[in-house]
């Protein structure tokens, strides 16, 4: 079995603040050129592969170490380039965001139901930056998320000891947040959340279809959409390499009222699957959910 998934940070305190040091000096390629090596070493220790181990086995179907080590290191490193891209857009404050007219225009037009958003995205491409840079959604803006103390690397407004743009909600407190959220759906607000990782216990899960086997996949989002009417967008932000990164409308859909019971949502979640693929297929080394969600003893822990 893979190991649960905390939120703490791999790298210490120490090395953060030498790739941020680097940037600062020599901007985000400077970074780069460090990241190499400092992936291979990471990428060499048996645990840190053990990681990402299921998804490459399921992605790639490698044939032998070798094959699956490439992979491993190849993941790790475009992982390693989002994060110093995130920093980078917190020191030096540039990035390019490539997103459609379509795309732009549609978020807007669902801010301006005023029935509320939520925003699903997943732990892929550069989800980081992506929450610091919502503003094509205009309407007050929420992020579902738990950090660990241990979290060592700043978010994008640490960087430029500003406030973040958007509220957090804190899925370990009271009731999971769940309060918090449909207040801030009420309010016409932009609820960001991911829907790849059960927050809890593995109970609040529901079985998918997911690169060829079943996973599992929260519910809890599909039932808020029911609960409040709010339209659900599923949104990926692949990392197009050098501080560009996109913004892609995957779907949007309504859910019905199905009541308490979880089965009622299992469509729902694998519609959120399904555009997951998708986006696995066309950027397979930009998935860095590090924690193996085919399992359903496999839950995270708080």
């Amino acid at each position: 079995m893979t190991q649960s998934w905390t939120g703490a940070s791999l790298a210490s305190r120490f090395k953060h603040r030498f790739i941020y040091a680097l940037i600062f000096v020599g901007g985000r390629f400077l970074a780069y050129l460090f990241l190499y090596p400092l992936v291979l070493v990471y990428t060499l220790s048996p645990s840190i592969r053990a990681k990402s181990r299921v998804y490459i086995q399921k992605r790639f179907a490698p044939k032998n170490a070798w094959q699956a080590f490439k992979h491993a290191y190849l993941l790790n490193l475009t992982f390693a380039r989002t994060l110093t891209d995130r920093a980078a857009l917190g020191i030096l404050g540039r990035a390019d965001i490539v997103s459609s007219k379509e795309d732009r225009s549609l978020c807007q037009r669902l801010a301006d139901q005023h029935q509320g958003v939520i925003m699903l995205t997943a732990h892929c491409g550069c989800w980081q930056q992506a929450a610091a840079c919502l503003d094509f959604f205009n309407a007050p803006k929420y992020v579902v998320y738990y950090r660990n103390p241990k979290d060592n690397d700043k978010m994008v407004h640490e960087h430029r000891s500003q406030k973040a743009p958007f509220t957090f909600i804190n899925p370990a407190s009271s009731f999971g947040g769940v309060v918090e959220m449909m207040a801030a759906l009420r309010h016409g607000g932009v609820l960001c959340a991911m829907g790849d990782r059960t927050f809890g216990a593995p109970g609040n899960s529901v079985p998918v279809k997911f690169l060829g086997q079943t996973a599992y996949l929260p519910y809890s989002f599909y039932r808020l959409a029911a609960c409040t009417g709010a339209p659900v967008a599923v949104m990926f932000f692949p990392w197009l390499g050098g501080g560009r990164f996109g913004a892609e409308i995957a779907g949007v859909f309504t859910v019905p009222e199905r009541g308490a019971a979880k089965h009622g949502y299992e469509e729902f979640a694998q519609k959120f699957a399904d555009a997951l693929e998708v986006f696995c297929v066309k950027y397979p080394y930009q998935f860095f959910n590090y924690y193996n969600f085919w399992e359903t003893n496999e839950s995270c822990k708080p």
